[in-house]
């Protein structure tokens, strides 16, 4: 499922600025040409921009080419989390707030087309939802997913994955086990005593995990989620409405903070 042709762009955009970003421009072509191979594979989206940013781990001979950037976003996000620490303590770990916080720190990205952070993580942490649609479904569970994304605002999840421990739920965090842009894998996610797992390769682990209730990071995870075709999971997405086409779907202003249900998600962008 690709939400709508200009997905594609993103695809393109995405792998091409990847090999400018990272120094490897006289690669492009070779980029492009696989790139084209991809599309006529007929491939999902979520398997498309994997098998293209593996591409990119060829050209650059690196299995993990943002391991610098990485470690430069964790940084500002431990800084940011010890604020926000802070503040949930101040309100007995509020699941509702930590919730807030934790979708509102989807502001780092690499690749998303026309997309730029127009603010710091510091300002954008505070933030509000201009979707919150689904959290009581947190009522019904006591295990709990929450499936990460981006190194940096992976630091708030940590806080998140606090908040709910807090409150009696049983946690376990989910990663990709091989690198995927600037997402947490195994090997860089730094578990402080939480439990931790990862799905195989560098799909989105949404679409990997078999059955549960998954708190999911990020737009991958959407995209994931509504290529499933099964109803193993139930599943409530934190992220910003990074680009144009999710935006307009949603019919929020871009770069809004949503939190949402999966089943929400699917009856409003399904039939697309």
């Amino acid at each position: 499922m690709w939400l709508d042709k200009y997905c594609i762009l993103c695809l393109v955009n995405s792998r091409v600025k990847d090999l400018i970003d990272l120094g490897y421009s006289n690669k492009v072509p070779e980029m492009l040409r696989k790139l084209a191979e991809i599309l006529e594979q007929g491939y999902a989206r979520s398997r498309a921009f994997a098998e293209a940013f593996n591409y990119v781990k060829v050209l650059t001979s690196s299995k993990d080419p943002y391991s610098e950037v990485k470690k430069r976003l964790k940084n500002v996000g431990k800084r940011v989390a010890r604020i926000v620490e802070e503040r949930l303590r101040s309100v007995n770990w509020d699941v509702r707030e930590a919730l807030r916080y934790s979708a509102a720190a989807n502001i780092i990205d690499t690749s998303v087309l026309g997309y730029e952070a127009v603010k710091s993580l510091d300002e954008a942490i505070m933030d509000k939802p201009v979707i919150e649609e689904g959290i009581e479904m947190l009522n019904r569970y006591r295990d709990v997913y929450i499936a990460i994304d981006n190194a940096g605002e992976a630091e708030i999840d940590k806080l998140l994955a606090k908040a709910l421990e807090f409150h009696g739920y049983k946690v376990t965090i989910v990663v990709r086990e091989e690198a995927y842009e600037i997402d947490e894998t195994i090997e860089s996610f730094e578990a402080e005593g939480f439990k931790v797992i990862s799905t195989p390769g560098n799909l989105p682990p949404v679409a990997l995990l078999s059955n549960g209730f998954v708190i999911a990071k990020g737009i991958a995870n959407v995209e994931a989620y509504l290529e499933r075709e099964d109803n193993a999971l139930q599943t409530l997405h934190l992220f910003r409405a990074k680009c144009d086409v999710l935006a307009k779907k949603l019919k929020v202003p871009k770069n809004s903070v949503v939190i949402v249900s999966g089943n929400y998600l699917k009856s409003l962008l399904s039939v697309l």
